[in-house]
């Protein structure tokens, strides 16, 4: 028994220990360790984070677009009305659950009207990682499924066909934004001039450089458009139009052409015979070579070497011994440019000043070579005369063109999360409601039943209107479980799982500006705020030291290692569950309420103590009895408040929650300290005989015993 209790303080004891590297300010453990340790610059890493009314922050002003929701309130259907205001407050909740998932941040979103536009307000505490708050926000979380139809491509000539009929140089501008605003899959794109090498596609660069300016090609143009992109004075690449290449179907304009002169870089080349002696096991080597061995080849290479040097003639030679395809030829390989041959021919040849006979046998992986030179031009620059030409497209995208847009989306999701296939490459599981397992089957089925070409077709899975997989479906689904694979890491499958539980915003969104906000309170304030606390709390360990005496030591005790415990709480809390925790003023309140419950707890406990000794109790049978009979009232009222702060935390506003959950992790450390700790702490200091005294607990001796048990019944007067 005594070695159990002894075991439970050095627990405390470690306890202690750990709580002060946090609690105790970093500049202090830099005295004693160095400033520039490892370990001081590690606890350094962690600071309570402070709210905006204690630290200020930031604020960043997204505009809610409504375009599109007003457009279709303007049409002539009145069923297809939209509510403005439940739109702008569910854009408000989901940017609220996106910057803020957890509820312990301290953010602050609300809504603000500006100039009759609708705007959301996101105020951040100085912790808060605005890039990724910014990128969280802006983020597009829409789930769609599309089911492939080979059939809309033809349909989409047609379409395209008809447009180039009423496009001319007039409306050619009204035309492609209208088109571009009334089809996601139609881009409107102005390419600056440039030279007939920046285009893949030289049949559509000699069809613009043949037009003049102000000319629309009249014919549909099947190509491909590859990223233009410029590197910035940052060093950064700056992408013009779409960072990926894209297969298109597109109507084009000549706006501009201009000759312009230019350098050019003509690469060196050479040209050169050679005698190549292959063994058995190089490359390409066929199984008739003469030559067994590497060391066989190489002397008969060297024999020849020395004829060639002796003026013997070069062709014949090459005809007789050469293993290579120019034997034929002579050993003649025509004319080639730097980057075409093998890594040590090249340096052999390109290495030489004039024309002549390789003095030295080369040898790569194809065998061992006698090379003569027979001409050599240097690399250089040359200034030429070139046309450029700028154009325009209005181009329809042909990955987009094959897929029909279904019913199922995120609206029918139920739940993602992160799943590992057969071989553990990281994907998403999807689950959806009951209505979005019936409409996956019968998409399912009606994909499964066509054929795209001679492959069946795929479903196709889009996030944010980008594609994340392809699959092909060769027979009805049933269910309501579905994948989304590809190369994810874990980390970009939990991200994009967490996204599509956050879900999509009814409007889009944009950042219109970016403020810094200053603290509503003030470091004044929060000095005095500091002041107030630490003058309450020894108030509060004075007010248990006269009353309950040496237990009031035991429970002021308890209450410095509460302080500690929540101080690195608040420091260490991890962002993986939602974390830091910031502390506002309204956090703080629920601190110091905190507080009262810990020291409430306490005082049910000491005077049951107390009331066990004034029955004649032993003073240890006193202490279980004590924290036995108490537990009960110390359970049912911190339980009671742990299920206030819990509704207040999952309905409340930020303000609200950050008061919550400093109220629920006080209580939960309440209950800790004056249950575990200050009760081992009484058990352990009891196993010194000078403490074993009822006066340091507050009874005195002529008390105990003469404490009636049960109720006193009074007598009735007659």
């Amino acid at each position: 028994m005594k070695k159990q209790i002894i075991n439970r303080f050095l627990f405390i004891v470690g306890i202690i220990f750990l709580t002060s590297f946090f609690a105790i300010p970093s500049q202090y453990w830099g005295k004693i360790f160095g400033e520039d340790s490892v370990f001081v610059n590690k606890l350094s890493e962690f600071e309570i984070a402070l709210g905006l009314d204690l630290a200020g922050g930031t604020e960043l002003d997204y505009r809610i677009d409504l375009s599109d929701a007003i457009a279709q309130n303007s049409d002539d259907d009145p069923q297809n009305n939209l509510n403005l205001t439940s739109i702008v407050e569910s854009v408000r909740d989901a940017l609220e659950r996106r910057v803020n998932p957890a509820g312990v941040g301290e953010i602050i979103v609300k809504l603000s009207s500006m100039n009759n536009e609708e705007h959301v307000l996101i105020q951040m505490p100085p912790n808060t990682d605005v890039k990724k708050a910014k990128k969280d926000a802006e983020k597009d979380n829409r789930l769609e499924f599309f089911e492939e139809n080979p059939e809309l491509e033809n349909e989409f000539r047609i379409k395209i066909a008809s447009e180039l009929t009423k496009i001319n140089n007039t409306n050619f501008i009204t035309k492609a934004k209208e088109l571009e605003k009334e089809n996601k899959i139609v881009k409107y794109e102005i390419f600056d001039p440039v030279f007939k090498n920046a285009f893949s596609d030289t049949d559509f660069a000699d069809k613009l450089l043949a037009a003049t300016p102000g000319q629309i090609l009249q014919t549909i143009i099947d190509t491909r458009i590859d990223p233009i992109y410029k590197i910035g004075e940052d060093g950064q690449i700056k992408f013009e139009g779409m960072p990926y290449p894209r297969e298109v179907l597109t109507i084009a304009r000549v706006t501009t052409k201009e000759i312009e002169e230019r350098e050019q870089t003509i690469p060196a080349e050479a040209s050169a015979r050679h005698i190549l002696l292959a063994y058995t096991g190089a490359m390409r080597a066929g199984d008739d070579v003469p030559y067994k061995t590497a060391e066989e080849a190489k002397t008969k290479a060297e024999e020849l070497l020395e004829q060639l040097k002796n003026e013997e003639d070069f062709a014949k030679l090459a005809q007789e011994f050469s293993t290579g395809p120019s034997k034929e030829m002579g050993g003649d390989l025509g004319t080639f440019k730097k980057g075409t041959m093998a890594a040590p021919f090249e340096e052999a040849v390109f290495s030489l000043e004039t024309p002549q006979l390789v003095q030295n046998i080369v040898e790569t992986d194809f065998g061992f070579h006698i090379i003569e030179v027979q001409s050599i031009t240097k690399e250089r620059v040359e200034k030429i005369q070139e046309p450029k030409v700028g154009y325009e497209l209005i181009s329809w995208d042909k990955s987009n063109m094959n897929w029909m847009p279904t019913s199922l989306g995120g609206a029918q999701l139920d739940i993602a999360s992160v799943g590992f296939d057969q071989v553990g490459n990281a994907m998403v599981n999807l689950r959806f409601d009951e209505e979005g397992g019936n409409l996956f089957g019968e998409i399912t089925g009606r994909v499964s039943a066509k054929s795209c070409g001679e492959n069946p077709c795929r479903l196709g899975i889009k996030v944010g209107g980008i594609w994340l997989t392809q699959p092909t479906v060769r027979e009805k689904i049933i269910g309501r479980n579905s994948q989304i694979t590809g190369n994810f890491t874990f980390e970009e499958a939990h991200e994009l799982a967490d996204g599509l539980n956050l879900g999509a915003i009814d409007a889009p969104v944009i950042l219109s500006g970016q403020t810094t906000i200053q603290a509503e309170l003030g470091k004044n304030q929060l000095q005095k705020s500091l002041k107030a606390g630490a003058f309450g709390f020894l108030a509060t360990m004075i007010f248990m030291i006269i009353f309950y005496r040496f237990a009031g030591i035991i429970a002021s005790l308890s209450l410095i290692i509460y302080a500690g415990m929540f101080i690195m709480i608040l420091k260490i809390w991890p962002e993986s569950f939602g974390g830091p925790i910031v502390l506002s003023l309204a956090g703080a309140a629920g601190i110091a309420l905190s507080v009262g419950l810990a020291v409430d707890g306490n005082i049910l406990i000491f005077e049951r103590m107390k009331e066990e000794l004034r029955r004649g109790r032993s003073l240890l049978q006193a202490i279980d009895l004590g924290f036995e009979r108490a537990w009960t009232a110390i359970r049912d009222s911190n339980l009671t408040t742990l299920l206030i702060c819990l509704i207040l935390f999952f309905i409340g506003s930020s303000i609200i929650k950050g008061f919550a959950i400093t109220l629920i992790v006080g209580t939960l450390l309440s209950m800790f300290t004056a249950i575990i700790i200050s009760r081992n702490l009484i058990r352990f200091f009891l196993l010194f005989k000078p403490l074993q005294k009822a006066s340091l607990f507050g009874v005195n001796e002529s008390d105990i015993g003469k404490k009636e048990i049960g109720a006193k019944i009074r007598k009735r007067k007659k």
